[in-house]
């Protein structure tokens, strides 16, 4: 592991540690350095920490061979700081997050730590819609976006030093878009039901309103990421479309930076040492001036790439710009196979616009595509999945018109099981079976085979319901964590231990006034709204 280290140091470019800090904080991402070192996220949270002037930040990741994680930078142990803060990005990551804690010998639970234990706190996309799952192991949660909430804990954690515990937890929780579970207790009713937490909370969720005040870019560059040495640019946060399915564009209101603030970050002093610049986040087709944008970076010389696009939204200015900066690949959501099956889900487009996107980016020379759909979407129907069948065969066919001598245009379907998340309009849904969702990933794959030459991938039905497990759950679950880990027991033999069954969780229905897991996290939109929206999906397909 030090040998692979220090190879990942030698190659990184951008800022360096900072060794003085009264305040230690060790940065965690519970997964693979390049995965966490992928997360723009992660790497803005990280310099935000140590533009502090009293803290002193360094990363950790999760090496499963590790029994002991430490720190990236020189190799600490957690429990020689002062912070372990985590960034969550995935539901499946919390077994890691109470693995690090757990190997780390700071005690497990919260309510067991004294004041020579570091302060565990944590945030990121999932803590940010449904905490309770890892409640018993967080003194505290960050909710909403970093950027700011970052800079008052840390004076409010500094101030607070010479204070008990659990005084200078109570303080803390004073602070906007900060929730400490272990001043509300959950309550359950005789009939096992829910009756939210004691005593009542509402955790505002922390918004910073002016993308343009904050540099959401890279501040490391490194080969052995996702993005290999691409400096990535924060376009947009949020999203303008809202699907009904997509957690991302419910929690966080839709911004745009402005062009002139993204043209000069691509001009700094990193970039220039990047092969290339990424223009990031869940809506960047959208963007008012993208086509502008995109040119001024070809003109001035870079190469670029878009992490996401919407059929709808994307000219063929910036298909002309990706093509020209070596586009291989060009990726779009189709999401359903239907064209009911998508005005349902909120992502009303049709096929004619994708197909019409894809021999455009096939007429400039890319010749890779990648489609993302799901299965187990409400309604969905036999004829659904065999629609997916039906628009890649005819997609084939028509890859087939643009060979070009030896190179031949290649196709990858990617599918995954649907996840009903907490703040969407689906949160009332229930997710299907696994054993269904496995049936239908089969004949896909099966289906799919037999029309050749397609390279198929699928997530799997049982890592999704585990997923869908901990988006959707309760506080319950942090003992099926602990003795996963304290006991070694397997997650269906922890859940029976617990007397728990994970179809509680994801397929019941749940009513309109029924007090969600997460009903104390606000909402951007209203309760009323996401019914609204429920209501309208489920009309259209009754």
């Amino acid at each position: 592991m030090k040998k692979q280290r220090d190879k990942q140091t030698q190659v990184e470019y951008g800022i360096a540690f900072k060794h003085i800090g009264r305040t230690k904080v060790a940065l965690v991402f519970p997964n693979s350095y390049y995965l966490g070192m992928s997360s723009l996220g992660f790497q803005v949270i990280l310099d935000e920490f140590n533009k502090h002037p009293d803290v002193s930040c360094q990363r950790v990741f999760y090496q499963e061979a590790d029994n002991v994680p430490r720190s990236f930078e020189i190799q600490e142990n957690l429990t020689e700081f002062d912070i372990v803060a985590f960034s969550i990005s995935f539901e499946l990551d919390y077994f890691n997050v109470v693995s690090c804690i757990y190997n780390s010998k700071i005690p497990l639970s919260a309510e067991n730590r004294t004041s020579k234990d570091p302060l565990i706190i944590a945030g990121g996309v999932c803590p940010s819609f449904n905490p309770e799952p890892l409640a018993d192991f967080i003194d505290a949660f960050l909710i909403g976006d970093g950027e700011e909430i970052i800079h008052d804990f840390l004076s409010e954690y500094q101030d607070g030093q010479r204070l008990g515990r659990q005084e200078l937890l109570t303080r803390l929780s004073e602070i906007d878009g900060v929730y400490v579970p272990s001043l509300h207790k959950p309550i359950y009713n005789d009939d096992g039901t829910f009756g939210g937490l004691h005593p009542q909370v509402n955790i505002k969720r922390r918004i910073v309103s002016d993308l343009n005040n904050f540099e959401t870019v890279s501040k490391i560059l490194t080969p052995d990421t996702e993005f290999s040495n691409t400096f990535l640019i924060e376009v947009s946060r949020g999203c303008v479309h809202k699907c009904r399915f997509c957690v991302g564009s419910h929690i966080q209101k839709c911004r745009f930076r402005s062009s002139d603030a993204i043209l000069r970050l691509a001009q700094s002093d990193l970039a220039k040492k990047a092969n290339k610049i990424g223009l990031l986040g869940s809506s960047v087709t959208d963007h008012p001036h993208i086509d502008k944008i995109v040119t001024s970076l070809v003109n001035n010389g870079n190469k670029i790439s878009v992490a996401s696009i919407r059929a709808d939204s994307i000219s063929d200015i910036v298909l002309d710009a990706l093509a020209s900066s070596g586009l291989e690949t060009i990726t779009l959501a189709p999401e359903a196979g239907s064209d009911r099956l998508r005005r349902i889900i909120g992502k009303d487009i049709s096929l004619n616009v994708i197909f019409d996107v894809i021999k455009s980016a096939l007429n400039k020379g890319i010749s890779g595509i990648k489609l993302y759909f799901m299965i187990g979407l409400p309604s969905e129907s036999q004829n659904d999945i065999d629609s997916i069948i039906s628009t890649i065969r005819e997609l084939k066919r028509l890859m087939i018109g643009f060979i070009s001598g030896n190179k031949m245009p290649h196709l990858t379907i990617s599918v995954s099981p649907f996840v009903p998340k907490p703040q969407t309009p689906f949160q009332w849904c229930a997710m299907e079976d696994e054993k269904i969702l496995t049936q239908k990933l089969q004949y896909l794959k099966r289906e799919i085979g037999k029309i050749g030459g397609i390279k198929f991938t699928s997530a799997s039905a049982k890592w999704s319901a585990i997923q869908g497990t901990f988006a959707r759950g309760d506080r319950k679950l942090g003992k099926v964590l602990a003795d996963i880990q304290t006991k070694k027991f397997s997650w269906n033999k922890s859940l029976m231990f617990n007397n728990l069954n994970y179809r509680y969780y994801l397929q019941k229905i749940r009513n309109y006034d029924e007090i969600l897991f997460w009903n104390h996290i606000e909402a951007l939109s209203s309760k009323e709204r996401l019914k609204e929206q429920y209501i309208s999906a489920i009309s259209e397909y009754q």
